[in-house]
């Protein structure tokens, strides 16, 4: 079984929040919904640095969220174990959001249903990175897909921040400071924002 993971390289993102903004565009989330988020955590004991984490749905492999969803709103893609919302399913009863443990689940008041990252599925299925991903101006962020089983070279599942729940196996990985399998930018800088922002307006 396939599953399709985030990586974040801890010592580049410098907190930029261009994710943000660029998930932000794609998805269409109203004002102050924000289904990825940047979070600056303080300078450790010996190190002056400040680290900052990009953080979304972690598209876990044992997913609570899709456990706990009664209505069968979130279902996992098999082809490479996306968890997805479907809308039209959701009854907004927010138990996916109590299960979930890296409060990855937001609320739509607007629509009064649960909004999240569905890992920009239309893009994947058209060949493109995540908007999260190709946006990344320090080349932080990256997204493979790999068999269930295996744990990408020189990765750790803990990150400062970040704690690893075994239960629900949850879909990111982190390079860190030293690490040989460092991630590399394959595209020019800065990255082609304006072909993030015209999603919308691309044909399906």
């Amino acid at each position: 079984m396939k599953q399709r993971i985030f990586v974040f390289a801890t010592d580049r993102c410098f907190g930029c929040g261009g994710c943000i903004a660029a998930c932000a565009a794609r998805s269409a989330t109203p004002p102050g919904l924000f289904r990825r988020q940047v979070l600056k955590l303080p300078p450790r004991v010996g190190d002056h640095r400040t680290l900052y984490l990009s953080l979304a749905c972690n598209h876990c492999v044992e997913a609570p969220c899709v456990r706990a969803c009664p209505s069968r709103a979130l279902v996992k893609r098999p082809q490479d174990g996306v968890v997805l919302h479907r809308e039209d399913r959701c009854i907004g009863c927010r138990y996916c959001q109590m299960a979930c443990p890296y409060d990855a689940i937001h609320w739509d008041e607007g629509l009064r249903i649960v909004s999240k990252c569905d890992f920009c599925v239309d893009r994947l299925d058209r060949g493109r990175a995540p908007a999260c991903v190709e946006t990344c101006f320090a080349g932080a962020l990256e997204h493979r897909i790999l068999d269930v089983k295996e744990e990408p070279a020189g990765c750790q599942r803990e990150a400062p921040g970040f704690s690893h729940h075994p239960e629900a196996r949850p879909g990111i990985r982190f390079l860190h400071a030293g690490t040989e399998n460092r991630l590399s930018r394959t595209s020019p800088f800065p990255p082609a924002c304006p072909e993030v922002l015209g999603d919308a307006h691309e044909e399906p």
